[in-house]
C-alpha cells in the first residue's frame, strides 16, 4: 500500500483529535529520527485528483500549521511502504530540522499583481524583422537593420526587467520589518502578466502587514490582491521540494 504525504513535523505530535485526509482516509504520524510524517494510507493515481480532494488534501496541511510548526508539501508524494518514509526523514533530518526552526512561528502572505500589458512582443517582432531584412529575392538579409533591431529589442527586454524589479523593490520596502524571507513568481495567463509576492511574515504581524497593503493601495492605484496567511508552501525550498525524497512511487512536492 501506498502512502501520501502531507507535511512533516516535529515529535512528539499532538492533535487532539483525528483528522480526516482525502477521500476519507485518516491521517497517521510516522516518526523517525525525531521527526514526523502525517501520511495517509492511500494508492496513487495518474492525473491530478478533483477540486474536492485537493480541497481535503490542503484542510489537513492547514490543520497542521495551526496545531505547530509543519514543512508543507504539495499534493503529490507518494511513498511505498513506512519503512521508505523513515528513511527518508533520516535521510533529510538535518535540512527539515533547519527549515523547521525557520518557519516556526511564520505564515506566508501572498500579493498578485496585475502588470500593465506588454508593448512587444519579442517572437513577433523578430519573425517581422526577419521578413523585413530580406531582399525581394527572398535570399540576402540586411545585416545593420537586424543588428538595429536587437539593440532595440534587448533595450525594451531591459527596460521591462528593470520596471519589473523596481516594482518589487518598493513593495519590499512597504513592508521592510514584516517579514524575514520574500519569494517572486511571474506567470502569464489569457494574455496578461502576474507577478506573484510571497512573504515569510511573522504571526504577530499578520495585522500589520495587511494595514500596511490597505495604506499601499489608498497611495497607489495599482491592481493588487492579498492573501494569506497560509503555511508556508512557499518557503520549502526547490532542492528539498523537487529531491526531497528518492523510493518508489515519488510523485512530486
Amino acid at each position: 500500500m501506498a502512502y501520501l504525504i502531507y507535511g512533516i513535523v516535529k515529535e512528539p505530535v499532538i492533535v487532539g483529535s483525528s483528522m480526516t485526509g482525502m477521500k476519507g482516509q485518516a491521517v497517521s504520524f510516522v516518526a523517525g529520527n525525531g521527526l514526523c510524517a502525517a501520511v495517509s494510507e492511500l494508492d496513487a493515481e495518474e492525473g491530478a485528483p478533483p477540486i474536492a480532494e485537493l480541497l481535503a488534501y490542503s484542510k489537513v496541511v492547514e490543520n497542521l500549521h495551526n496545531l505547530q510548526t509543519v514543512v508543507p508539501m504539495r499534493y503529490g508524494c507518494f511513498f511505498n511502504g513506512i519503512e521508505a518514509i523513515r528513511n527518508a526523514l533520516k535521510e533529510r533530518q538535518c535540512q527539515y530540522e533547519i527549515l523547521l526552526a525557520q518557519l516556526a512561528g511564520h505564515v506566508e502572505m501572498g500579493i498578485r499583481i496585475l502588470l500593465p500589458e506588454k508593448k512587444w512582443c519579442p517572437r513577433q517582432e523578430e519573425t517581422t524583422m526577419g521578413r523585413d531584412a530580406l531582399s525581394p529575392s527572398g535570399t540576402t538579409v540586411d545585416g545593420r537593420a537586424y543588428l538595429a533591431f536587437r539593440k532595440v529589442h534587448y533595450q525594451m527586454h531591459d527596460e521591462v526587467l528593470h520596471g519589473r524589479q523596481a516594482l518589487i523593490d518598493c513593495y519590499t520596502q512597504v513592508f521592510s520589518g514584516l517579514y524575514a524571507k520574500y519569494r517572486t513568481e511571474m506567470d502569464t495567463k489569457n494574455g496578461a502578466v502576474i507577478l506573484s509576492l510571497y512573504f515569510l511574515t511573522p504571526e504577530s504581524k499578520v495585522n500589520r502587514f495587511r494595514e500596511a497593503f490597505r495604506e499601499m493601495l489608498e497611495k497607489e492605484n495599482a491592481e493588487a490582491l492579498l492573501s494569506g496567511p497560509w503555511p508556508p508552501y512557499n518557503f520549502v525550498t526547490t532542492d528539498l521540494a523537487s529531491a526531497q525524497f528518492s523510493p518508489p512511487l515519488q510523485r512530486g512536492i
